[in-house]
C-alpha cells in the first residue's frame, strides 16, 4: 500500500520529535528535560508532541526503540563469511560496532545515565544488552565449542569492555592506532579463553 504525502509527513515529524528528544535527554537527562525543550529542538509547538506521544515517557521509549544498536548489530553478524577466520570476523564487527557507537553516542550517554536514575530504563537496558549478547551468541556458538553460559558470560564481558572503552577513551577522540591495537588485543584475549 502506497503511503500518502500526509502519512509520510507525519512519520517525518514523529521521527524528528524522537531525534530531538534524544538530543535533549542526552544533554539534560530525562527528568530535567521538558516537552518545551524537545519542541524547541524539533522546531515545533510543544502541543504537537502529544499528537504523536501520550507522554514524555512514551517519547523516551520511542527514542530507545528507534535508536537501539541491536538492529544494526544483527545485520553485522549475519553478514559474515563461513570460511573467514573468527578473529578477523570479530575484529571487523567490533570496528563496525565502534563506528555505530560513535553515530549513536548521544543515545549511549542518555541510556546509561538515565538507567541509573530510572529503574524502568535500567530494566530496558538490561533487556537490550541481553539481546546483544544473544546476537553475538548466535554467531559464535557454532564456531566455539563451550558451555553456553560460559560463552554468554564471555560475550557480555566483551561487549561491556567495548562500551566502557568507548565511553572512557574513544567517545570524543578517535585515535585510530590506539583503538586498532585495543580491538586486536581484546579479540585475541577473548578467543584465548576458549583454547
Amino acid at each position: 500500500m502506497k503511503q500518502t504525502n500526509r502519512q509520510l509527513q507525519a512519520m517525518k515529524t514523529k521521527n524528528n520529535l524522537i531525534d530531538a528528544a534524544l538530543v535533549i535527554f542526552s544533554k539534560k537527562g530525562y527528568s530535567a528535560s521538558t516537552t518545551k525543550d524537545i519542541a524547541k529542538e524539533a522546531n515545533v509547538t510543544d502541543g504537537l508532541i502529544y499528537h504523536y506521544f501520550k507522554s514524555k515517557e512514551d517519547l523516551l521509549w520511542a527514542v530507545i526503540d528507534r535508536h537501539t544498536l541491536n538492529h544494526e548489530l544483527s545485520n553485522m553478524t549475519t553478514d559474515v563469511g563461513t570460511n573467514e577466520p573468527l578473529e578477523e570476523i570479530l575484529i571487523r564487527i567490533i570496528n563496525r560496532l565502534f563506528s555505530l557507537l560513535h553515530s549513536k553516542g548521544e543515545l549511549i550517554v542518555m541510556f546509561f545515565g538515565e538507567s541509573q536514575r530510572n529503574s524502568a530504563v535500567g530494566e530496558r537496558l538490561a533487556e537490550l544488552i541481553q539481546q546483544g549478547v544473544n546476537i553475538f551468541y548466535q554467531l559464535l556458538s557454532e564456531r566455539i565449542d563451550t558451555d553456553s553460559l560460559y560463552l554468554k558470560t564471555a560475550i557480555r564481558n566483551l561487549l561491556t569492555s567495548l562500551v566502557m572503552y568507548f565511553l572512557t577513551n574513544d567517545r570524543d577522540i578517535d585515535e585510530g592506532d590506539q583503538k586498532k591495537k585495543y580491538i586486536e588485543t581484546t579479540v585475541h584475549q577473548f578467543l584465548k579463553i576458549f583454547n
